[in-house]
Order: structure tokens, then C-alpha cells, then sequence
């Protein structure tokens, strides 16, 4: 059945009539509209996805305000006609599910479907994993925080002799962002203040004999600014925090397998779901570029030059915006190799932030003792790699829980290479949310919990749900109650935006959005990427494609797919022709000449997208069964494929096969 969207309006005046009715059929009439009223809004209750989305320790109040603007939704949405007048477009709102089958977002311009996460052949390849105690030990050092000066005391737990050396930044030129130094082991005495120059510090503690290391450790200590420490920006002037707290390689049906005790969290509380939130690009790079700049990959390499020096230092990422507005801004990422803006680039000439992660990572990647899950370092010591940078994210907000802070931390060493893996840190993640909630830093902060893509490759990529898996990262935005009582059109638009198709540029654009919240929409600036998308704080048009959200065909969830028999004739020229442009493309490229040339091993899928002249293509090539998907359009008459090279993802791991090529864009198509 559809439903219509609409919004209340006056009734037009009518004519009186001659005769009037009798007072007591007046009181019948109201008296059952009232009665009607309510029925609708207790059967939309029942079902409504919100109510059971209120904490048990929130507010009455703020459980009034969710129920009853999620009711007010359910209804306008369920009605089936009204007047419409310029202000208040009616428009037809398909089923989220019609005929078994489910939706993301359902609308004539995108049909984006909503596998199941716990599908039959999912489970098949599903492994829970357990939260691993890196070292059952216990702490011989416990560092102290004193609240009301933030500052930080090293505390002795038993009789030994202990020293800390000082982890610095060390790099110069094109090692600025890739090398750390130890500064000489100080000996320190029971209940140390520690120094606010020391940012990082890795300590060293004997038992008697006092002869041996018994026990290594690392910490991070998050100083106040030096010129708000007499002088905190007071919380009345009601500018919000910023907090992006993400995790690589995930999607939003992955993080309701993976990670039940969370998915419930954010259900739970005031988080509002973008579930047609799709990717625009392939990896990492170019989605968080969208989100930190507005612009996409290729103006991004143009713009930043992330291959130069000082390259990524002179690119206009956001937090240099919440800087100039006073903000204390920070970044952090786990695996210093693969981190974003250092895998094949050279990062950071200068820290780009006031709170920067990295020195810290580098030294405990080399200096604490590593224990690997799924290649990737997941033990450093005794903490599991990822909590360095969430307790570095917990600490940088609570010092600066009373003045505006922008902060991003990011994780990969539990999500990246195993789509199993996040189960590891369902609860631990459920605790950092309490933690930060406990620590009053939600009653000033938006915080995005967020990914960048599902996974790309492995077995959960290949199966047939594979296609949505890798373009619909999970998000989720929480806003304080403040905000939502002062602006509760934001609230409606982020509950309305729930099923509507968005990507990273608008969540660019809601950055900017947050530090102008009074400017009225047609003058809040556009992503340089996509100058159709907005922040999603305003209503997003409910019949929006891929292109107008700045997302290319390829990276697009929203096409219906129908299978083509891969002996058919344009299956193999188009996937011959496609192997071809790989082969020209590396060719092309100096630093990749001793890159293999790739012959068409096996076509496992051709796909027609929706009514188009694209196909979806799955094939495997020789040497090195690489396994790849794009999309390529068929020029029927001419019996070809465009020359240019098509948007192509890469199903299965390359890394440590292509290492044979200097330039960052072969490594995908490269076998060495």
C-alpha cells in the first residue's frame, strides 16, 4: 500500500450552510475525532522503530520528545490524502518492504535493497570472536587524572623502581610524518606529575632485584591549551562540540551482526540512522576526503598533492574551519602503514591538529611487543591496538569537556581485514559510549559514529548480498538535547532523512552546517564535489538519484540488477575489452613497468543495471586469480566499451602482491 507524506494545513473556509447542526452532533463529531486521533497514534506507536529506541536512565522529558515526533512521523507518513499547497508538497512514499523484499530506500529514483545481516550463507562464514585481554598482569603503573586542573600523576601499585621516556615526533622532509624518537629514560618518584610538554610516554618498571624490565607500557596525556587553561570558553554561548569516532570496513548490516550490544546502544538512545548512506568512492582515501574537504578524489589529489611534502599540510580540511572558530581540534589514527593519509603518501609535514595521534602509534608499533589477528596488529603491549586511540579520545574530550573541541578518531586493526573481527569489540565500544555519556560530553557534542565502506573484499564481498556490503557504510548522529529543543526541525529532517539516499559530501556539508547553524540553507556553502548535496540537517529530497548525490554509477547501490548469461556474446567482449584497459592503463603508468600483464582467466557474473545500457561485471584474471567488479557501458552499434578506464573494484586482498609498483593507483591491478 503507498503512503503520503504530508504536512498539516488549514482547511480552506467553506460557505455556511443553511441549516446547522445540533450542538450535541458537534460534540459527537469532535468527540470522535479525538478517539481517532488517539487510535492512530497507539497503533503507530506499536510498531514505531523509535519506541524502543528510549534509554531506560533518559529523561521523561526527552522520551516524550523522540515518541511523540516519531509517532507524528509514523502518521504522516501512514495518511493516504490531503490538500496540498506550495509549502506542503505531497509526494507518494513507497514500502521499505513490498513483496519479501526489503529497502533501504525506495523510491522511483533509487531501489536500494536491504539484504538480510543474518542470512543462512552469512552465518556459514560468520565467526564470533572474543574480546582479548592482551596482558592478564596487573598495572604496575596507574595514571591519575585530577578533573579540576587536568592534570595527570603517575602512581606507583607496588615496591619498583620505574623511569618514562618521552615519545617525540622526530621525522624531517619526507619522513616528517614517519619516524618518532625515545628521549632518555627519567627515573620518577611515587605519585609523578607528569610534565605538560610530555604527550606521550612509554614507561619502564623493575621489581626487586631491581635487575630486569618487568613491566612495559605506553600512555597519552591530553594538556589543556595553554590559552584556555585561565580563560575556558563557557558553555553558554552553545557552539557544540564535534566528535567523529569511526571504524574502517564496516557496513550497516555487518554492525548489526557483528556488534548486537551496540546496534541495541544506538537504537536505544538519541541516535539518528542514515541507511542510504552510500559510499563514493573505493577505499578509505577518497570517502573520508569527501567528508574532511567536499571534494573528491581527483580534485583532492590535484588540490592536496597527499605525494608531495607539505602537500596535505596547505588542503583545506574541516577542522582547520572549527580551528579558526576557536575550536581545540585532534586526530587519530591506529596502523601507522595503512593510515589514511600516510599509505603511500607522505602524510603530515606538521601536526595538522592541536591533539595528534600518530608519534604515539609509531612508537608503540616498534617498542611494545605486537600480537597479530587477521594481519593486522591487534595487541601493542597490553592494550589492543584500537584503545590507544579511543582512550586518547576519551581523554581529549573530558579536558576539554567545557570548551569547543573538533576531534577524529579512527580505527582499522579490528574491522579492516575480517568482517568477523568487530564482534571482538562489541561491548568495549557499548562502554565508550557509556563512558563518554558519563562524562557529560554528549550534553554538548554531535557525534558521528561512522565507516567509510563495508567490506571489499573477502567472503562476505563475494556472496551475492556483496554488492550492497561494500557501498552502505553504517552512520549514525547523535545531537544533545539542547540542540534538539532549540532547532526540532533538525530533528524532524535527520528522522525523514533516515530512508533517503545521502553520501559523504553531505555529511561535509553538515560539518560546515554545525558551525553556522542560524544561516539560513541557501546560503550555507556546497561541497566543491557536489554542488547538489547539503547538510543532513535539512530534508533530503526524497526523489534523489546517485548523481545528485555526488555518487558515480559504479559505487551506486541504488540499481536494480538482472543477470545476463556470461556465454552471451557481449559478456565476453566486454570483459575482454575491460581486462584490456587494466593492461593499457598500468602500461601507462611510470613506476609500474614491472607489473604483469593480465589475460582473462574466468567471467563469474554479468549484470544489466536497471533499464541502462551498464553492466555489473565479475570476472578473474591470470596470473594471480585477481578478482575484479566493474561497471562498463556497452555502445550496442559499435560493439565496444568506453576507452577510459572504468571504476573497478579489486574482491580479494592484493596486498604483498603488488609491491612491485611505486604509484598507488596500479596496486590494485598490479601483479608483480
Amino acid at each position: 500500500m503507498a503512503n503520503i507524506k504530508y504536512e498539516l494545513v488549514p482547511n480552506e473556509e467553506r460557505e455556511p450552510s443553511e441549516t446547522k447542526p445540533s450542538n450535541w452532533i458537534v460534540k459527537i463529531f469532535f468527540l470522535s475525532l479525538v478517539l481517532l486521533t488517539l487510535a492512530i497514534y497507539t497503533l503507530s506507536s506499536a510498531d514505531n522503530p523509535l519506541k524502543s529506541g528510549v534509554a531506560p536512565d533518559s529523561s521523561t522529558e526527552d522520551q516524550t520528545e523522540i515518541s511523540t515526533t516519531a509517532n507524528m512521523d509514523r502518521v504522516l507518513k501512514s495518511s493516504t490524502s490531503l490538500p496540498v499547497t506550495a509549502e506542503s508538497r505531497t509526494e507518494t512514499l513507497y514500502a521499505l518492504e513490498s513483496n519479501g523484499k526489503k529497502y533501504f530506500v525506495n523510491s522511483p529514483q533509487c531501489q536500494m535493497g536491504h539484504p538480510n545481516p543474518f542470512a543462512s550463507n552469512i552465518q556459514h562464514i560468520y565467526k564470533k570472536h572474543s574480546y582479548i585481554v592482551c596482558d592478564k598482569s596487573p598495572d604496575m603503573i596507574t595514571v591519575i587524572f585530577n578533573q579540576t586542573d587536568s592534570t595527570y600523576r603517575l602512581h606507583k601499585n607496588e615496591n619498583s623502581t620505574c623511569c618514562f621516556k618521552q615519545i617525540l615526533r622526530a621525522g624531517s622532509s619526507t619522513n616528517a610524518d614517519h619516524q618518532y624518537k625515545l628521549r632518555p629514560c627519567v627515573e620518577f618518584q611515587q605519585d609523578l606529575l607528569v610534565p605538560t610538554e610530555v604527550t606521550a610516554m612509554i614507561t619502564y618498571c623493575r621489581r626487586p632485584p631491581f635487575d630486569k624490565v618487568s613491566q612495559k607500557d605506553a600512555f597519552s596525556f591530553v594538556h589543556p591549551r595553554k590559552d584556555r587553561i585561565n580563560n575556558p570558553t563557557s558553555l553558554h554561548k552553545r557552539r557544540p562540540s564535534v566528535l567523529l569516532w569511526g571504524i574502517d570496513s564496516i557496513s550497516r548490516m555487518t554492525l548489526e551482526l557483528t556488534m548486537p550490544r551496540m546496534f541495541e546502544y544506538l537504537n536505544s538512545q538519541h541516535w539518528f540512522e542514515l541507511q542510504g548512506y552510500n559510499k563514493m568512492g573505493d577505499n578509505t582515501f577518497p570517502n573520508l576526503m569527501a567528508i574532511l574537504t567536499g571534494f573528491n578524489k581527483t580534485y583532492a589529489n590535484a588540490r592536496c598533492h597527499p605525494d608531495k611534502v607539505r602537500g596535505l599540510d596547505a588542503c583545506p580540511f574541516i577542522w582547520k574551519d572549527f580551528k579558526d572558530k576557536g575550536y581545540t581540534t585532534a586526530f587519530a589514527e591506529d596502523w601507522s602503514k595503512f593510515s589514511t593519509f600516510d599509505y603511500s603518501s607522505r602524510g603530515f609535514f606538521n601536526p595538522p591538529t592541536d591533539v595528534y595521534g600518530r608519534p604515539l602509534v609509531l612508537a608503540v608499533e616498534k617498542e611494545l611487543r605486537m600480537t597479530q589477528q587477521g594481519q593486522m596488529p591487534y595487541c601493542l603491549g597490553r592494550r589492543p591496538a584500537s584503545e590507544y586511540i579511543y582512550d586518547l579520545g576519551v581523554q581529549f574530550t573530558k579536558v576539554n569537556r567545557n570548551s569547543s573541541f573538533f576531534g577524529m578518531f579512527w580505527t582499522n586493526t579490528f574491522s579492516h581485514n575480517d568482517f568477523s573481527m568487530p564482534s571482538a569489540m562489541d561491548e568495549r565500544m557499548v562502554k565508550y559510549m557509556r563512558t563518554l555519556d558519563k562524562n557529560g560530553i554528549m550534553d554538548n557534542t554531535i557525534i558521528i559514529f561512522f565507516s567509510d565502506h563495508g567490506a571489499r573484499f573477502g567472503p562476505l564481498r563475494k556472496l551475492d548480498s556483496g554488492f550492497v556490503e561494500e557501498r552502505l557504510p553504517f552512520i549514525y548522529i547523535r545531537v544533545p538535547r539542547w540542540i534538539r529543543e532549540k532547532y526540532p526541525k533538525l530533528l524532524r529532517n535527520l528522522q525523514v532523512n533516515r530512508n533517503r539516499l545521502a553520501s559523504p559530501y553531505d555529511i561535509h556539508a553538515t560539518l560546515r552546517h554545525i558551525l553556522e547553524l542560524d544561516t539560513p540553507k541557501d546560503k550555507l556553502p556546497r561541497p566543491e564535489g557536489c554542488s547538489t548535496c547539503h547538510s543532513v540537517f535539512e530534508e533530503v529530497d526524497w526523489s534523489r538519484n546517485c548523481s545528485q548525490a555526488g555518487i558515480e554509477e559504479h559505487w551506486c547501490t541504488c540499481d536494480s540488477l538482472s543477470e545476463v548469461s556470461t556465454t552471451d556474446s557481449r559478456a565476453r567482449s566486454m570483459s575482454t575489452q575491460l581486462v584490456e584497459s587494466i593492461n593499457k592503463y598500468v602500461a601507462s603508468k611510470k613506476g609500474a613497468e614491472r607489473c604483469r600483464r593480465l589475460k582473462l582467466s574466468r567471467i563469474f557474473s554479468v549484470q544489466k543495471r536497471g533499464n541502462s545500457n551498464r553492466y555489473l561485471i565479475q570476472l578473474s584474471v591470470q596470473p594471480g586469480d585477481a578478482l575484479f567488479e566493474a561497471t562498463v557501458e556497452w555502445d550496442t552499434s559499435a560493439r565496444r566499451i568506453p576507452v577510459q578506464m572504468p571504476s573497478i573494484s579489486r574482491l580479494n586482498i592484493y596486498a604483498g602482491k603488488s609491491g612491485c609498483s611505486s604509484v598507488k593507483e596500479t596496486r590494485k591491478y598490479c601483479i608483480c
